[in-house]
């Protein structure tokens, strides 16, 4: 019997992935992305926060975080920041008005006009992209393209390296992160596959 991909409920209206983080065959961290959703389904919110240890000359304490919420299916706001050992390296805000958006990337603000951003960093782990697709990044702070590589298998380059996306039933179950210091593989945990058909589901929404 082929299993369904599922999600560990947080809540009636909300979803939790867990992500064990690896740099070779060492656990070094880990990754949990959130996503809720008013009663009306209108407004999803996804959170992701990241926390991993490694040493390249110095051990480093590496956290993410990104926010972002979505209203009847566009980017409306959103924040994150990454931190090494405590210090901030990059902070970002976005936030949109009337049919642009206004992003500040580390003190620096800039506006994107005429866009609407259904697409982002945040969505692509409970939704499986399209080849050629684009999505917004903030950390960044400009669009990126997907590349399906083979079967629900994607690419994403980046100025900092290549991420690799693999997908089952529409859910990311592995990203592979490749950087100048080494490659990083992040594992859906065993905890966040559940068998189970429920209209309650936020999946596919």
């Amino acid at each position: 019997m082929t299993a369904l991909l599922w999600l560990s409920l947080s809540s009636v209206f909300g979803q939790t992935l867990y992500y064990q983080v690896y740099k070779g065959k060492k656990s070094i961290g880990q990754m949990t992305i959130e996503r809720s959703q008013n009663m009306a389904g209108s407004v999803v919110s996804y959170d992701i926060s990241t926390e991993v240890r490694y040493r390249v000359i110095l051990e480093l304490l590496v956290n993410y975080s990104l926010n972002e919420v979505f209203e009847n299916g566009i980017l409306t706001k959103g924040q994150g920041s990454s931190t090494i050992n405590g210090s901030i390296q990059n902070a970002y805000e976005i936030q949109r008005n009337g049919n642009s958006y206004e992003l500040v990337l580390n003190n620096t603000h800039s506006v994107i006009d005429d866009h609407v951003i259904t697409l982002s960093a945040t969505t692509i782990y409970f939704n499986e992209p399209k080849n050629n697709q684009r999505l917004f990044s903030q950390h960044f702070g400009r669009y990126l393209k997907l590349e399906e590589v083979s079967a629900h298998y994607y690419r994403l380059l980046s100025s900092a390296g290549e991420n690799f996306y693999r997908y089952v039933n529409g859910i990311c179950t592995e990203i592979t992160v490749i950087r100048d210091f080494g490659t990083l593989n992040f594992n859906l945990k065993p905890e966040s596959y559940v068998i189970v058909n429920t209209p309650d589901s936020l999946r596919n929404k």
